[in-house]
């Protein structure tokens, strides 16, 4: 084989390399995880949650993995729809394996359309401080959440 086939040979295996294993920036790999977290909760779906959860996962009340699917399994089971709308309001990168991310999610029984239909909906409002590593995939370690107004969104 000629070295200027060679050459183009090797550069295209390198960027099909690239393309598989570089999803973006961290930033984008994280906002691809809380879009499907969204998703999956609003699907309900606890074993697909259940994943995005480190194995040392605990939060603000010391439950672990295995209490919060408990805890979220009786959600699910007392409201019957979900929808979320998310803002995040910042990503931070702690190391090249670390970040913490602050949010904020409005959730309620009905579709959040935008920001203008939270005032029309009963819907309830958290602030979210996440520290996320990866191993892999980017998984939550770490969650704390107290109730915040409307007004976090305007």
């Amino acid at each position: 084989m000629k070295p200027f086939y060679r050459t183009i040979l090797i550069t295209l295996l390198l960027l099909l390399v690239q393309a598989c294993s570089d999803d973006g920036s961290p930033e984008d790999q994280i906002r691809h995880l809380i879009d499907s977290a969204v998703q999956t909760a609003e699907d309900r779906s606890l074993d697909d949650l259940n994943d995005l959860l480190h194995d040392d996962f605990i939060d603000q009340y010391g439950n672990n993995r295995r209490q919060l699917a408990r805890l979220l399994r009786a959600y699910f089971f007392r409201h019957k729809s979900l929808h979320l709308f998310v803002r995040t309001d910042s990503i931070e990168m702690l190391s090249a394996n670390q970040a913490s991310v602050s949010l904020h999610v409005a959730m309620a029984g009905t579709v959040i359309s935008d920001v203008s239909a939270l005032t029309s909906l009963s819907a309830r409002i958290y602030r979210f401080e996440l520290q996320l590593v990866k191993q892999g995939d980017w998984l939550l370690r770490h969650a704390s959440w107290e109730p915040a107004s409307i007004g976090v969104f305007e």
